[in-house]
């Protein structure tokens, strides 16, 4: 669900920037979430090494821009597997809609801007669960009808793990402080940039239709 002007420059970047595109990102972000949590449960002080923290990355701490990536998703090793598989099966559903490119570039953007956030504000990344959820989302928009099974038992549709994703979101807004917000539009912009231009026709389609049953009765 991509609006016709979305897609336009999405397909100029892509003619352009084709290069950035990432093959089975799934199999990228899965391996360093494996990686991290392998090394918080030898050792929990990983968490703070592999953190975001704008202080550290000026003194010379370079990688983290990458390994806060690597921040667990979970601490016990069962919610791992599940939380794990449900993001390499969203992303690799989302990479045979869109292709490689598009796929890379959702995921960067999100990247990107958090990171910029992070700087600006000097708002550490201690976790990465938001991350996952802009996922779901878009897998939400994409395939709503499409059927998974939650903990390989439980079957769900994809729209209403979006609705959950989304209340969740809400949730998070309102308790966060106004740092926090601002990191939630940051690492939702991906999203947005992508999704928005549609549901905000799609939106607006509704209304006009109302407007006008209103207008005949």
């Amino acid at each position: 669900m991509i609006s016709n002007q979305s897609a336009k420059w999405l397909n100029t970047l892509e003619r352009y920037l084709g290069w950035l595109a990432v093959p089975n990102i799934a199999v990228l972000f899965v391996t360093l979430q494996v990686l991290g949590f392998f090394l918080v449960s030898v050792d929990p002080i990983w968490v703070a090494r592999l953190a975001l923290v704008p202080e550290r990355v000026l003194e010379g701490e370079y990688w983290r821009l990458i390994t806060f990536l690597a921040l667990p998703v979970a601490s016990q090793l069962i919610w791992v597997i599940f939380a794990l598989w449900f993001v390499y099966f969203v992303l690799n559903s989302i990479e045979k809609e869109w292709g490689e490119f598009k796929t890379t570039l959702y995921v960067l953007v999100s990247i990107i801007l958090t990171i910029s956030v992070s700087f600006l504000l000097h708002y550490p990344i201690t976790e990465v669960s938001e991350f996952q959820l802009t996922l779901f989302l878009a897998a939400a928009t994409l395939f709503p009808d499409l059927e998974v099974r939650l903990y390989f038992a439980i079957p769900v549709k994809m729209k209403w793990l979006g609705w959950f994703s989304g209340g969740l979101l809400i949730l998070r807004f309102l308790q966060f402080d106004w740092y926090g917000r601002i990191y939630l539009l940051a690492i939702y912009s991906n999203y947005l940039i992508f999704f928005g231009p549609a549901l905000w026709g799609s939106i607006k389609q509704t209304i006009r239709r109302e407007q006008y049953k209103r207008k005949l009765k």
